[in-house]
């Protein structure tokens, strides 16, 4: 039996020398997958966030996908026995990030490597590797969950499991440990609950997450026009780099080739080439909008309460302060598809979401009526805000539509409305695939 280490792995596979993993045994760092996860199917879903999960509540790991591992008679470990490589075009890898992210808790970061093997490409298409790199939880993270579980018919049911990396398998946790997990959690939630209450929203980050909102007004020339802000952050600032950062597959491609909800809607979408470095980190500013993501982890977001961007089309001098429902909700919509989809994933652990407000009242405040923006509204049923500055804060779910929508609650309720007034909510949720058909 082959023994390597996980950096010769690696190193084996970048240097075009797969066939050295052949007897390899699977080991607490290492898993091999003799082909992609089928993310069509719920069983699918579940054995990646499994084996993601298993690893993150141990010491993290491998998933090397391509490699068949099987348990000779005469041996007590699987190895691996042959090699099977496949084209990049079977697998997504942004749905695989995206199906964790919706069914583990907390987050867990991963990364993944693609290795080309010359040797085994067909002449039609290349064949690569694919490994998952998976980071252990912190302590105070722990333990992952899988949101769901699999039945006898292979489909997901109501229920959760912690799934840990024991050697070469993976145990359950057993159920009187999660409920004791689960109690204990639950307990120390409630008794840090008074405390919390009395912290200011973003207290982990000190000043911080203020002197950046200022620092983007003073950039984007808004100290005197309303704006709606939009930030996230994890529980502490980023050790080093952010995670990706600045990669080609991370998430300064993700800014740059932004998948919008409409090309021609209303997004931070970088149609001109205004993506820059800035300070270590990523900022993308237009005149009327602009995102931040910092080396540290921080993401903020802007867009002025003008005629031109939160207003648009409300054209009528009686009709120009009050806030275009769409272009709240589109904006807010895909603030949160960047910060849960392409920034949070990488930072294990619990994140929180905010939205501020600032220059709201005054001699012309703004305004927002329910329902939409179209002739069905009438100026009589407009509200103004009851605030100037509004600062509101809650913990981040992880989905874009819940998290859009707990922001859409919030920003509602600074002008006394219910969020269900909404005609892009749908129950607790703002839907993409609404706002897509508009």
């Amino acid at each position: 039996m082959a023994s390597l280490s996980r950096s010769a792995l690696i190193e084996a596979l970048a240097a075009g020398r797969p066939d050295d993993l052949l007897g390899v045994a699977e080991a607490s760092w290492v898993d091999f997958k003799r082909s992609p996860y089928d993310l069509a199917s719920d069983k699918g879903k579940y054995e990646l966030c499994k084996d993601v999960a298993a690893f993150a509540n141990a010491h993290g790991g491998l998933l090397v996908l391509g490699v068949v591992a099987e348990k000779k008679n005469n041996q007590a470990l699987e190895v691996a026995t042959d090699l099977r490589p496949f084209p990049q075009s079977r697998v997504d890898v942004v749905k695989y990030v995206d199906t964790l992210n919706e069914y583990l808790r907390p987050r867990v970061a991963v990364s993944h490597h693609w290795y080309h093997d010359p040797a085994r490409s067909a002449a039609e298409a290349d064949h690569y590797y694919l490994v998952i790199e998976v980071e252990p939880v912190p302590e105070p993270s722990r333990y992952v969950l899988v949101r769901r579980m699999i039945n006898d018919k292979e489909r997901f049911v109501d229920g959760l499991a912690v799934p840990v990396r024991h050697g070469d398998r993976t145990v359950y946790m057993p159920s009187e440990d999660v409920y004791q997990l689960i109690n204990e959690g639950v307990r120390a939630r409630d008794a840090a609950a008074v405390g919390a209450a009395l912290a200011p929203p973003g207290a982990e980050w000190g000043e911080q997450a203020d002197q950046v909102l200022d620092e983007l007004e003073q950039r984007q020339d808004w100290e005197e026009a309303p704006v709606l802000f939009w930030q996230s952050f994890p529980a502490r600032p980023v050790t080093g780099i952010l995670p990706g950062l600045h990669s080609n597959d991370g998430i300064k491609r993700g800014l740059k080739y932004q998948d919008v909800l409409r090309p021609s809607g209303f997004n931070f979408q970088d149609s001109t080439g205004r993506l820059q470095t800035l300070n270590g980190g990523l900022y993308l500013g237009r005149t009327r909008c602009a995102v931040w993501v910092r080396p540290d982890g921080l993401v903020t977001a802007g867009a002025t309460a003008t005629s031109d961007m939160l207003c648009w089309a409300m054209n009528d001098s009686a009709w120009a302060q009050r806030l275009n429902v769409h272009v709240l909700t589109e904006m807010t919509l895909e603030y949160f598809r960047i910060a849960d989809r392409l920034v949070a994933p990488r930072v294990a652990g619990p994140w929180q979401h905010r939205v501020v407000t600032r220059r709201f009242q005054g001699d012309r405040p703004r305004s927002l009526g329910p329902g939409g923006s179209g002739l069905q509204a009438f100026l009589s049923d407009a509200s103004a805000a009851s605030a100037d500055s509004w600062d509101q804060s809650w913990p981040a779910d992880g989905d874009p539509e819940r998290d859009a929508y707990e922001a859409l609650v919030r920003v509602y309720a600074l002008f006394g409305l219910d969020v269900s007034t909404n005609p892009d909510v749908d129950s607790d949720r703002v839907s993409e695939e609404r706002l897509r058909a508009t």
